[in-house]
């Protein structure tokens, strides 16, 4: 089977769409902090990040069987690289796995109902544990989420390396124009 050159619309869609997400997420946890407690809008933003966080683990899930049931493009760069490139998106699949989950998880410890784009709830189905909910809370706000960003920018200057200083068409084939040259 011939490798194709570049990535697919879909896989590139699904890589620009996480991406973008993960930013909205990602603002949205940080506006509701500009709210006091019991303030309607820090509601508001809260129920939006449940929201794109349960966006963000279907759309990884359907990145995840779309990339095992279509080829993907060779690797380009040093067997070093390319290593380094598989471990890199293996752990950013698990971590953008784990974040949702964690997320879903700690508000069931924490003894809330999950409402999602304000169209139905997601009913608590654990007991209350605040205990539980606190380390959830941890290895969802520092652990992973930090993880999470340390990798992107590793993720943002391995392409910029690819592109500037190996001059080859890692970066290219997965912008949106889907020009690789």
């Amino acid at each position: 089977m011939t490798l194709p050159s570049q990535w697919n619309p879909v896989s590139k869609g699904l890589h620009w769409l996480i991406a973008i997400f993960v930013l909205f997420a990602w603002g949205s946890v940080e506006l509701h902090e500009f709210y006091q407690k019991g303030d309607p809008m820090r509601e508001w933003w809260k129920t939006l990040h449940f929201s794109i966080g349960l966006t963000i683990l279907l759309l990884v899930a359907l990145r995840l069987y779309w990339r095992t049931t279509h080829p993907r493009p060779q690797m380009l760069g040093s067997s070093m690289e390319r290593i380094v490139a598989r471990i890199t998106h293996v752990t950013f699949y698990a971590l953008l796995l784990a974040m949702p989950i964690l997320g879903l998880i700690m508000k069931q410890f924490a003894g809330s109902d999950t409402t999602i784009f304000w169209l139905f709830e997601i009913p608590g189905f654990v007991e209350k544990n605040t205990d539980i909910a606190k380390q959830l809370a941890y290895l969802h706000k520092e652990l992973v989420w930090n993880t999470l960003l340390v990798l992107i920018c590793l993720h943002v200057a391995a392409a910029v390396w690819h592109h500037l200083v190996n001059k080859d068409a890692t970066l290219r084939r997965m912008l949106p124009s889907g020009r690789e040259s």
